[in-house]
C-alpha cells in the first residue's frame, strides 16, 4: 500500500503555528513540479514523458520504502532541466523561501552541490556562479517573506578525488554569499558512506579553518559511520544518524550523556529509503524526543517525497507520537544547532523561545 505524508487540517495548522527551522534540506531536491516542467517545456528537455503536476509525481515521488540509491535516481530524470541555467536557479531558491514561509519556516539552511548543476555545455557557467544565483533568490525570498536563508556545500561521495578540496576552498571563498557550511552526501552510484580519505582530509581543514561541518551518516551506513563522522571529520551535526540506535552504549554516551552534537532527523524520507523500517512509533526520533536529545525534524528532499514541514511535523505527531511541545523543542534545538553567526543565531533563538506552546 503506497504511503505518504498526511495531509494538514485547521487543527493542525493553529497547533504547528510556532516559527519553524530546517537545517537538513538539499536545494536541488526542493523544486517545485510545476517549475519543473514549466522548464522542461521551455527547453525541450523531457522529463521521463511526465506532462501534469500529477503524471510527474508519479515519476519522481517515492511512496514505498526503497534504498538511498533508489530515490536518489529521481535526480537524473529532472536535473537536465536545471542545470547551466543560472535563471531557474534563482527562481528556485526563490520560490522555495516563498514555500518554506507559508509552511511557517523562519529560517532553513539548503545544502547542495554546485557542481550538479553545472552543464558541460555551458562552461562559462561555473559553480560560483551557481551558489551566486541561490544567494540572489535567496536574498529576494528574504526582502519579500522576512525569511532567512543560507547555503551549505556539499561534497559528494565518489567523484574526483580533487573534489572535496574544491568544496572547502569554496566554501572558504564564499562565505560573503551566505555559505555557512560543507557538508558530504552521496549519489545514486555512492550512496553508502564509505567516505574517501580526501574528504575526511577536507573536513580536518574546514575544522582548523573554522567552517562548520554536517555530515550523512548512519542513514545508509552504521554505527560506524556515525562515529567516524564525529570523531574523525569533526562533525557538528550528523545528517540522519538513525542507526546509531544500534548501539546503544554509543548512543547513550554521544546524543544522550552529551547534547554537543545535533541529529537532523528526516522521519518520512528515513522510511522512504530504507533507513528505518516502517514502524512510526518505534522510529528513532520518539526515542530521540523521550530522551531530550539534540535533534530537529526537516524535509530531505521534498520534490522525491512531496512533503512539507507542516506534513512532516503532523506525521511526526500522529504518526510517531510526538508532542507539540516536543516538536516545538525540535525548533529551538534546530535554532540553537543552526550555522548562523553567533549574534544572529542568539535572535533566533529569542524568536523561538518566544513562542513556546503550553506543555502537555
Amino acid at each position: 500500500m503506497p504511503i505518504s505524508c498526511p495531509d494538514i487540517n485547521n487543527e493542525m495548522l493553529e497547533r504547528l503555528d510556532f516559527p519553524k527551522v530546517e537545517l537538513h534540506l538539499h536545494f536541488e531536491g526542493a523544486v517545485r513540479f510545476e517549475t519543473l516542467l514549466d522548464l522542461s517545456r521551455q527547453k525541450g528537455i523531457p522529463l521521463a514523458g511526465a506532462k501534469t503536476v500529477d503524471e510527474l509525481k508519479k515519476v519522481l515521488v517515492t511512496h514505498q520504502p526503497a534504498d538511498l540509491a533508489k530515490v536518489l535516481e529521481a535526480f537524473e530524470t529532472f536535473l537536465p532541466v536545471i542545470r547551466g541555467d543560472l535563471t531557474a536557479i534563482e527562481r528556485m531558491a526563490y520560490e522555495l523561501c516563498e514555500d518554506q514561509h507559508n509552511n511557517g519556516v523562519v529560517y532553513f539552511e539548503g545544502r547542495y552541490s554546485p557542481h550538479l548543476m553545472l552543464c558541460n555545455n555551458q562552461p562559462d557557467v561555473t559553480a560560483a556562479d551557481v551558489v551566486e544565483a541561490v544567494k540572489k533568490g535567496f536574498d529576494r525570498g528574504e526582502a519579500q517573506f522576512g525569511i532567512k536563508a543560507r547555503s551549505i556545500l556539499c561534497c559528494i561521495r565518489g567523484l574526483d578525488r580533487k573534489f572535496p578540496q574544491f568544496i572547502l576552498d569554496l566554501a572558504t571563498d564564499l562565505a560573503g554569499l551566505g555559505v555557512v557550511a560543507i557538508d558530504v552526501a552521496g549519489t545514486a552510484h555512492g550512496a553508502d558512506e564509505q567516505y574517501e580519505p580526501e574528504v575526511v582530509a577536507a573536513f580536518q581543514e574546514a575544522y582548523r579553518r573554522g567552517i562548520h561541518r554536517t555530515v550523512h551518516a548512519g542513514e545508509s551506513g552504521g554505527v560506524k559511520e556515525v562515529m567516524k563522522a564525529i570523531k574523525e571529520m569533526y562533525a557538528e551535526r550528523i545528517g540522519h544518524g538513525y542507526r546509531i540506535m544500534r548501539d546503544e552504549q554509543l548512543y547513550i554516551e554521544n546524543f544522550v550523556n552529551s547534547k554537543t552534537v545535533h541529529l537532523e532527523g528526516c522521519p518520512y524520507s528515513s522510511v522512504m529509503t530504507g533507513a528505518v523500517p516502517l514502524d512510526w512509533k518505534n522510529h528513532p526520533i520518539a526515542r530521540w524526543a523521550q530522551d531530550d536529545v539534540n535533534f530537529s525534524v526537516s524535509r530531505d528532499d521534498p520534490t522525491c517525497f512531496d512533503n512539507t514541514m507542516l506534513s512532516e511535523l503532523t506525521l511526526a505527531h500522529k504518526q510517531v507520537g510526538l508532542t507539540i511541545h516536543q516538536l516545538w523543542k525540535a525548533q529551538l534545538n534546530a535554532a540553537r544547532s543552526c550555522f548562523l553567526p553567533e549574534d544572529e543565531k542568539a535572535d533566533l533563538v529569542k524568536l523561538i523561545e518566544s513562542r513556546e506552546p503550553a506543555r502537555p
